[in-house]
């Protein structure tokens, strides 16, 4: 997840022991978060390489078995990555940032509804990611970064302004997610057209237990990218579901209610499969 270590999942991870759902579980930081080093070559990150980072991980904890994963944010969207390059036996990412599938994904001329949410999210996060793109070049810590971020992931009524933030709140979210942002945003992009395709594909072949899950409150910018997903992931064959409290940053701000939310997902998928 953006601007956060492998602690966001500790609630999780807690809440796992004693179900039967994972014998070892592992909360891996990706590049520049926690210990491991940010990342430093000369072409920009790829989803490839954040995948390839957790594949490192799990070899070097000899974790052979295929992993129930979890994502968040763009730990979702590596999640996606990661699954459709080197399997799972189950999936659940929480409001993903993998954007590029909405134009990568077949349109849906038999479902109107869909179609539109495919089409109005991809044209929605497009100007995001344009808006952000641009204040990347600027001046990072000024105006235009975190009302951009903020009206799309955190603003859920018309009355949460920015400049009501609270300066202290302010400072976190944009200390936070500045220095790993841009590189977010550029490894994404560059998942579009055929490996964003190809991704797809992989994931509709994925044995069940994959679910989508929404915030209670999510961003009023960021909803039609939702349910664009929420259609395009659902013809892969997740299962959508929303939690009871939180916005965007829940696993943050609402940790026991996501990791309860989580395991529930998982355990009535591995019901359904065994039944």
């Amino acid at each position: 997840c953006s601007g956060w270590s492998h602690k966001q999942w500790g609630a999780l991870c807690d809440a796992l022991e004693g179900t039967g759902l994972a014998s070892t579980v592992v909360a891996p930081n990706l590049f520049g978060y926690g210990g491991t080093d940010p990342w430093t070559a000369s072409r920009p990150q790829t989803l490839d390489d954040s995948a390839a980072l957790v594949a490192r991980c799990l070899e070097a904890l000899s974790v052979e078995d295929a992993p129930l994963l979890v994502g968040h944010s763009h730990g979702g969207g590596i999640g996606l990555r990661f699954a459709a390059s080197f399997g799972a036996c189950g999936i659940a990412v929480v409001e993903p940032n993998y954007f590029t599938m909405l134009a990568a994904a077949e349109p849906f001329d038999d479902d109107k509804a869909a179609e539109a949410a495919r089409r109005d999210g991809a044209r929605d996060v497009e100007a995001f990611c344009g808006r952000m793109a641009a204040a990347a070049a600027g001046d990072f810590r000024g105006p235009s970064w975190g009302n951009t971020f903020h009206e799309f992931w955190i603003k859920a009524h018309e009355h949460d302004l920015w400049k009501d933030v609270h300066e202290e709140r302010k400072r976190v979210l944009l200390g936070t997610t500045v220095p790993h942002t841009a590189h977010e945003i550029a490894s994404i992009w560059s998942a579009a057209g055929p490996s964003a395709v190809r991704d797809l594909g992989a994931l509709a072949k994925l044995p069940g237990n994959k679910h989508l899950v929404l915030s209670k409150d999510p961003g009023l910018g960021s909803r039609r990218t939702l349910a664009g997903l929420e259609a395009v992931l659902g013809r892969a064959g997740f299962e959508a579901s929303r939690l009871s409290a939180g916005g965007h940053l829940a696993p943050l701000t609402h940790p026991a209610e996501t990791a309860a939310h989580l395991v529930d997902r998982f355990a009535a998928g591995a019901g359904a499969a065994g039944g």
